[in-house]
């Protein structure tokens, strides 16, 4: 038997004694009901203690009465068949709770926030959206943890707008939460921006920046959005600002910067730029970059002041451009093979990996949304950033 099914047993045999507790404190009844509930009651905690717990739940369930002091036993059981995927059970324990005239105001609201945690683990996200809005909307005791799964749900669907609502009037906005919310803010500019939308867009692309000013992402569809307008000096600012944030994002926003730099007539720039750049991380497309640059207008390479570079942080993605650096040192006495380099760069193709600094998931590409633990803004190349800053 695996540990989360050892886990989940005890968690029901500890709920099967509180119930045998509750039975021996109820109020006398007509011999024959009780009767019948004792041993609803034993049969469950068989079940329990056999190889069918899933049986000994029902029992459960049928040898309950609700009443102010059964509450957390029901709620107890009704978490525990949840966390065991049996998410059909849960709904009916809360749902045979909220018809009971015996429930308190206060022990209600809880239940119908447990019962739209069913819905939500169900994939019935209408449901579980419409009771959740109702938790919101009285500001009751279970408001927050109802605005966290309300926005859960909208993130879920996408719905970037409603969430933006929702998370704007959180109770307790932290960093995490500002990273969030800004990300929000930066999925609905990019909509409008895929949409030529272009006012709404830059809109969007402000609010992100305002409520996490340390966001890379913000700053990015900023320079995106002017390079569309031809404002390029607030491209240059826009997307010097997002490599400050995060380095490794360096060699992705390359061509925003050279599309700027030509537009103002300031080639040199561009590869002023690559230089800086390059003084905080050897990343392989960033020297690729400043390789070609100089060999397409005839500049000189120092050959020896990139491999110094590289030297302090050697990948297997700076094989091809040793190889460049070889050819272009040697000139002509040097001949490589060219299926063999051809080779060599795609194995460093597959081997470039961004990753969740949070879980630790990792993509050939660089995403905002982690698909695993669902933090925004954690990834990173591993090789190249070790940390966030946050506001």
């Amino acid at each position: 038997m695996d540990l989360p099914h050892n886990i989940f047993l005890y968690l029901l045999i500890v709920t099967a004694i509180a119930v045998g507790f509750m039975l021996g404190r109820r109020e006398r009844r007509p011999r024959k009901s009780q009767a019948a509930t004792i041993k609803d009651y034993y049969q469950g905690l068989n079940f329990l203690l056999g190889d069918r717990p899933e049986l000994g739940v029902d029992r459960f369930i049928q040898a309950m009465e609700v009443s102010e002091e059964s509450i957390d036993v029901h709620l107890a059981l009704a978490s525990v068949v949840r966390r065991r995927g049996e998410v059909d059970k849960a709904i009916r324990i809360h749902q045979n709770l909220l018809a009971s005239p015996a429930l308190r105001a206060g022990n209600k609201q809880l239940v119908e926030f447990e019962l739209a945690r069913d819905f939500h683990a169900a994939g019935l996200l209408d449901r579980a959206e419409a009771l959740l809005s109702d938790i919101v909307k009285r500001r009751d005791a279970q408001e927050k943890q109802a605005r966290d799964l309300l926005l859960d749900i909208y993130e879920q669907e996408r719905d970037w707008q409603r969430a933006i609502e929702v998370g704007s009037k959180s109770l307790r906005i932290d960093a995490s939460q500002k990273m969030r919310l800004s990300h929000f803010y930066c999925e609905r500019g990019s909509e409008f921006f895929r949409a030529g939308q272009l006012k709404f867009a830059a809109e969007n692309a402000r609010a992100a920046v305002r409520v996490l000013s340390t966001n890379p992402r913000a700053h990015l569809l900023s320079a995106e959005i002017d390079l569309v307008q031809k404002r390029y000096k607030r491209v240059l600012r826009y997307v010097r600002r997002a490599v400050e944030l995060q380095p490794d994002l360096a060699g992705e926003v390359l061509d925003i910067y050279a599309k700027a730099a030509q537009g103002l007539g300031q080639e040199g720039s561009y590869l002023e730029f690559l230089e800086e750049c390059l003084q905080r991380s050897p990343d392989a497309a960033l020297i690729e970059a400043s390789v070609d640059y100089r060999r397409g207008r005839g500049l000189q390479t120092n050959v020896m002041n990139i491999v110094d570079a590289i030297k302090g942080s050697p990948r297997a993605e700076h094989l091809p451009v040793l190889l460049d650096l070889l050819e272009l040192r040697a000139g002509d006495q040097v001949e490589m093979d060219g299926s063999v380099k051809e080779l060599l760069e795609q194995i460093v193709v597959q081997s470039r990996t961004h990753q969740c600094i949070n879980c630790g998931f990792s993509s050939h590409a660089h995403v905002w949304h982690c698909p695993t633990c669902k933090q925004w803004g954690t990834f990173a190349n591993p090789n190249k950033a070790k940390s966030r800053v946050v506001d």
